[in-house]
């Protein structure tokens, strides 16, 4: 069951488009898992769409209908023309369609960061929070760091914990700056996370002084 959800804000920026390609994600990622906020989205669109009712129509110029007609004809030719991605992963095919749409056409690029530890940056054309996937395998621990910006995690397949607690699928976790703590996967199964970070984090463990050199942060 879902413990963790989006407070109201993030949901009714959500709602309204008002968040960023990463944080927009993590929603869509979180609302897979996630009934209650689903309704409550629903019930956003609503009234915001109750609210666009009740503006008054403003005029447009004559050529604005042809403006749009040109610009969804043109999104259809670069459709026709997209490669074919290549088969997905198997642990990518188990996460949800929202999550398999943002996986780059050549698949996941996973990179090694500890022998527990691996993550696939997802390009979706940021340039404020980096967006990835992160897996540990299970039993797996990662080492202590802290967090220099905002992050989100959402947990799509597997469960870890930490110090404040044991998160499953679809919980979605807020972590400020300062927060400190060392996610462990369950023993009997990998954990694969969303990611939407600010900065970088940083190891704080015996490990920081060989690791954090090779620590990326890369909004795309």
């Amino acid at each position: 069951m879902v413990r963790l959800h989006p407070n109201v804000e993030f949901l009714s920026e959500y709602s309204s488009g008002a968040l960023s390609p990463a944080q927009n994600a993590a929603i869509s990622a979180h609302l897979h898992f996630c009934d209650k906020c689903r309704d409550h989205v629903y019930s956003l669109e609503e009234i915001g769409g109750w609210m666009i009712e009740q503006t008054e129509a403003q005029p447009v110029s004559e050529d604005m209908l042809d403006s749009i007609l040109s610009c969804i004809e043109d999104d259809e030719t670069d459709l026709m023309n997209v490669k074919p991605a290549v088969p997905l992963d198997l642990d990518v095919a188990r996460l949800p369609r929202s999550v398999q749409n943002l996986v780059p056409a050549a698949g996941a690029q996973w990179r090694n960061l500890t022998k527990s530890l691996q993550v696939a940056a997802i390009p979706v054309g940021e340039n404020r929070f980096e967006l990835a996937l992160h897996k540990i395998k299970a039993g797996g621990r990662t080492p202590e760091h802290d967090h220099q910006g905002l992050e989100i995690t959402v947990v799509l397949q597997g469960s870890f914990s930490d110090d404040d607690g044991v998160y499953q699928e679809g919980d979605f976790i807020v972590r400020e700056p300062g927060d400190v703590h060392t996610p462990m996967a369950t023993q009997n199964d990998q954990c694969i996370c969303l990611s939407v970070c600010e900065a970088p984090i940083r190891m704080t463990g015996r490990v920081s002084r060989w690791l954090n050199p090779f620590l990326r942060f890369s909004p795309a």
